[in-house]
């Protein structure tokens, strides 16, 4: 098999993406989220410090709800339904999700001390200082995160600035197929493939990630044409061609 076909050039994006940038943006996504409700529990957590009022709430009742993610993977939460008095003789009823250890150790009919704000007796804390907590361990969730997104938009980011300069200034030349390979990548189950080559000067080279049907057909002593980079060489189908190739 012979790569004579001519390739579309990738757009910058479009590389950046090929290269695993799907997975920066997912972090991304997380981050957001995560500061807006990390954000949001802090401002609770204050607003506990001001107005928090002492509460004896009877659990008049208990369940636990499941669900699935898609890997099959069981989540279990734990709930509690709270009865209690505030201070100005207003009688609440309040549902709160509560920690395994607390749902265990409790019956229906028991007693526990709770905490409630004054202008809004439907926010409840089991624990004293649970929101505080809750937004200390997404802060460090957050962090954790973020120092993965700056390592990933590096990585992906020099990998795409490298390709583009390949196709670019690189020097064109066929290298020969050694082999394919299946990796141990799977996408929606689905095994993925890397054709590796090696150059004119015997360097290695290696493909980005390919389904199997675009990997069909390629064997060993195939011909196909590469971009030299500074660092490595790219395959013309999978950055594309520079253009008045």
């Amino acid at each position: 098999m012979v790569d004579d076909e001519r390739y579309p050039p990738r757009s910058a994006f479009s590389l950046f993406l090929r290269m695993g940038g799907w997975v920066v943006l997912i972090f991304t996504v997380v981050l957001v989220i995560l500061s807006l409700v990390g954000q949001m529990i802090f401002n609770t957590a204050e607003r506990f410090e001001v107005e928090g009022r002492d509460a004896v709430a009877v659990v008049v009742d208990k369940y636990v709800t499941e669900s699935r993610n898609s890997d099959g993977d069981r989540t279990y939460t734990y709930y509690f339904v709270l009865d209690f008095v505030t201070q100005r003789r207003e009688e609440m009823q309040v549902t709160k999700s509560v920690g395994s250890g607390n749902y265990r150790a409790t019956e229906v009919g028991g007693e526990m001390d709770i905490r409630y704000l004054e202008s809004d007796p439907e926010t409840v804390e089991v624990q004293e200082g649970g929101y505080a907590l809750g937004a200390a361990i997404l802060r460090w969730v957050a962090l954790a995160i973020g120092l993965l997104w700056l390592a990933g938009l590096w990585l992906t980011g020099r990998w795409t600035v490298e390709a583009l300069r390949a196709r670019k200034y690189g020097k064109v030349e066929d290298a020969e197929v050694v082999e394919v390979v299946k990796t141990s990548v799977r996408v929606n189950n689905q095994p993925r493939f890397r054709i590796v080559w090696k150059d004119s000067d015997g360097r290695e080279g290696r493909s980005m990630l390919r389904k199997e049907r675009d990997v069909e057909g390629w064997h060993g002593r195939d011909a196909i044409r590469i971009y030299q980079g500074l660092k490595r060489s790219w395959w013309a189908r999978d950055i594309g061609d520079r253009k008045g190739l």
